[in-house]
C-alpha cells in the first residue's frame, strides 16, 4: 500500500461518510482497496462509506444487457447451485393434486377449454392453463413445472439485480436464501397462486431495467422498463403490480441515488403514469372485491377488526412469517389477541418505522430494504378491506427485499467480526431448516385432505379451515367427519356461519337424522334468505316426506335465486311432470 499524506487522511476523514468510494478514489487518487484498508485501520466503520457494505460492492457498474447476461455466463457455478437447489426442494411438488381453488379454476372451469377465448384474455395464466390443458388434458404436473420453472427464473433474477445492487457475493447469498425460503411454497405449489410468482419476475426485470437505464442513460432501457410494468398490469394481471413503481422508488432513494425525496421522484416521474394506468384499469376489479366481500358471509367484513389495530396487526404479522417461516398455513385467522398483545403490536410498528427513519443517512441501503417490504404488501394495508390480513403468496415479491436485506446485514456482520466466508456458512445453516421446511410444505399441498387437515392444525382457531375441510369430507362422502368439522366452524363464528351451517345440515341429511337437518336449513333461511343451497336441500328434505308441493316451492325459491341452477330447474321439471302441478 503507497503512503497516504497527511492532507489525504485528513480528507478521507472528513468525507468517508458521505462521498461514495469511487468519488473518494478520483478525489485522492488512492485505490478503493487502500481507501478501505486505510479506514479500517483507522478503527472507523467501513460501513459508513457510501456504497460500501462490504468489498464486495465496488463493483464495476453493469451498463448493458449483454453486461447483465455475463454475469450469468461468469457465476455458473452459482447458476448451478439455484437450479439443483430449486429442482431438489420442489420436485416432490410435481405429485400435487388440484387443491383449493385449482378445482373451480382449472380442473371444472370451462375457459381452459377454449384456447382462443383464454388467449383472447389477455391473461398470462388463462393462457398457460388453456395451453396445458391443449397438450396434457387435466393433469396438474405440466402447471407445476411451470410454476418451478417461475420459481428457478426469479431466484436468477435475484441474484441479477442483487448483484447490480450490492456486489456478487450479496447477490448469491440473497437468491439462495429466496429459492429455498418457506414462505414461497404457497405461490410455488399452489398452481392457483402461479400469478404472485409472474408478478414478481416481471417486477424484477422492470427493475433490472430501470438499473440499467440509470447506470447507460440509454432511452432503450428505460422503454424496456416501461413495457414490463405494463406487461404486468395487463398481462399478467396481478394485483400487486401497483407497488411496482413504489418499490422502483425505494430502490432509487435509499440505493442507487441516496439523496432526497424530491430527487428520487423525479427520477422515477416517467414512470409514475403507469400506476395511475393500472389504478384506472384495476378500479372496477378493486370495486367488485370490495362488494364481494362485504356481502361474503365466508370474507365475515362486518367483524373485521378497526384499521387502527388491522395496521399494526397486519404489519407485524408479516414480519413474523418473514423471521419464523415456521406456522404456514393457506388461512392466517383466528388469532386471539389480547390488549397487550396489539400494544406489542404498535411498539414493532413505531420502532420499524423509527429504525427506518434513523437509519435513513446512516445506512440508506438497510433504511430502504426494510420499507420494502410494507411497500411492496401496500395493498394489505389498505383502510378499504380488499384482501386477506396478510397471506404467505402475497409475501412472494416482498421476500425479494427481505432475502436481500438479510444478506446484506450477513455481509456487514462478516466485515465487522473480520471472519472470512462468515456470511455463507451462515446462510448454509439457514438453508438447512429452510430446506426441510419447504419440502414438508409441499407434502402438505399435495391433497386437499392433507392441505385442510394441515391448516386447521396450524390456525385451529380459523372458522374458514375447519369450514372447507366439512367441504372436502361432504364431497368424498364422508358425513360424520363432515359434521364435526361443520359444527366447530359455527362454533367458532357464535353460530353466525351460514356455509357451516348448511354443511352441518347436509351432514346429518346424509346420516339420516332428517329433524336435526331441517333444524339448521330452516334457521339459514330465516337469517340468510337469499342463500339458495338452503332451499335446494329442504327440497329434498320434502320430496322423501312425499310433499310434492313442498318441494315445488322450495325449488322455485332456488331458481327464484340462481335462475342458472340447471339442477334444480331438472328436478322441478321431473316433479312436475310426474306430478302434473
Amino acid at each position: 500500500m503507497s503512503k497516504i499524506t497527511k492532507s489525504q487522511k485528513k480528507f478521507l476523514k472528513g468525507a468517508y461518510k458521505n462521498t461514495p468510494l469511487e468519488e473518494l478514489s478520483k478525489k485522492t487518487g488512492i485505490s478503493q482497496e487502500e481507501i478501505l484498508s486505510y479506514i479500517k485501520k483507522s478503527g472507523k466503520d467501513v460501513g459508513k462509506i457510501i456504497e460500501t457494505v462490504h468489498p464486495d460492492s465496488a463493483e464495476k457498474k453493469i451498463k448493458s444487457l449483454p453486461e447483465v447476461f455475463s454475469i450469468l455466463k461468469n457465476n455458473k457455478l452459482i447458476i448451478l447451485g439455484l437450479l439443483v437447489l430449486v429442482s431438489v426442494l420442489y420436485f416432490n411438488s410435481l405429485k400435487g393434486q388440484f387443491v383449493a381453488d385449482d378445482i373451480l379454476g382449472f380442473r371444472d372451469n370451462p375457459q381452459v377449454r377454449d384456447l382462443t377465448a383464454s388467449f383472447r384474455s389477455m391473461k398470462m395464466q388463462a393462457v398457460v392453463c388453456a395451453l396445458s390443458f391443449k397438450f396434457f388434458g387435466l393433469s396438474p404436473v405440466p402447471l407445476h413445472i411451470v410454476s418451478i420453472f417461475y420459481h428457478l427464473i426469479n431466484s436468477l433474477l435475484v441474484f441479477i439485480l442483487g448483484t447490480l445492487l450490492f456486489g456478487r457475493k450479496t447477490g448469491a447469498l440473497a437468491a439462495f436464501l429466496f429459492a429455498a425460503f418457506p414462505v414461497n411454497t404457497e405461490a410455488v405449489s399452489w398452481i392457483s397462486a402461479s400469478n404472485y410468482s409472474s408478478e414478481a419476475g416481471v417486477f424484477l426485470i422492470m427493475a433490472i431495467f430501470y438499473y440499467l437505464y440509470k447506470s447507460s442513460g440509454r432511452k432503450i432501457y428505460m422503454l424496456s422498463s416501461v413495457v414490463s410494468g405494463a406487461f404486468g398490469i395487463f398481462v399478467v394481471g396481478s394485483n400487486f403490480v401497483i407497488s411496482f413503481v413504489p418499490l422502483i422508488f425505494i430502490i432509487d432513494r435509499f440505493i442507487l441515488e441516496k439523496k432526497s425525496f424530491g430527487s428520487s421522484l423525479k427520477n422515477v416521474a416517467f414512470l409514475v403514469p403507469l400506476t395511475a394506468v393500472n389504478f384506472l384499469y384495476k378500479y372496477g376489479q378493486y370495486g367488485n372485491r370490495v362488494s364481494y366481500l362485504s356481502g361474503s358471509s365466508e370474507a365475515n367484513v362486518a367483524f373485521a377488526m378497526p384499521y387502527f389495530f388491522r395496521f399494526p396487526y397486519t404489519l407485524y404479522s408479516n414480519f413474523r412469517l418473514l423471521i419464523f417461516p415456521r406456522d404456514l398455513s393457506i388461512f392466517h385467522e383466528g388469532d386471539v389477541i389480547t390488549d397487550a398483545g396489539f400494544l406489542l403490536m404498535w411498539i414493532f410498528t413505531l420502532t420499524f418505522f423509527g429504525l427506518a427513519y434513523y437509519l435513513r443517512k446512516r445506512k440508506p441501503e438497510i433504511s430502504g430494504l426494510l420499507l420494502f417490504i410494507p411497500v411492496a404488501l401496500s395493498l394489505t394495508f389498505s383502510p378499504v378491506l380488499i384482501s386477506s390480513y396478510f397471506a404467505e403468496r402475497y409475501l412472494y415479491l416482498a421476500t425479494i427485499g427481505f432475502c436481500m436485506l438479510l444478506a446484506v446485514l450477513l455481509g456487514m456482520l462478516e466485515t465487522k467480526l473480520g471472519f472470512k466466508h462468515l456470511a455463507i456458512f451462515i446462510t448454509a445453516v439457514i438453508l438447512v431448516p429452510y430446506s426441510i421446511k419447504v419440502v414438508t410444505r409441499n407434502v402438505e399441498w399435495s391433497t386437499p385432505e392433507k392441505l385442510w387437515v394441515s391448516t386447521t392444525r396450524e390456525v385451529p382457531n380459523s372458522p374458514r379451515a375447519h369450514k372447507v375441510l366439512a367441504d372436502y369430507y361432504i364431497e368424498n362422502k364422508d358425513f360424520e367427519k363432515a359434521a364435526e368439522e361443520s359444527e366447530i366452524a359455527l362454533k367458532l363464528r357464535n353460530g353466525d356461519y351460514p356455509g357451516a351451517r348448511n354443511n352441518l345440515g347436509l351432514s346429518y341429511l346424509r346420516l339420516g337424522m332428517t329433524e336435526k337437518a331441517e333444524e339448521h336449513f330452516l334457521e339459514n333461511m330465516k337469517t340468510y334468505p337469499d342463500m339458495w343451497q338452503s332451499y335446494f336441500n329442504m327440497s329434498e328434505i320434502e320430496v322423501n316426506r312425499n310433499n310434492i308441493e313442498g318441494a315445488v316451492f322450495y325449488l322455485g325459491k332456488v331458481l327464484e335465486l340462481d335462475p342458472g341452477n340447471e339442477k334444480a330447474r331438472y328436478i322441478l321439471g321431473k316433479i312436475q311432470e310426474g306430478s302434473g302441478l
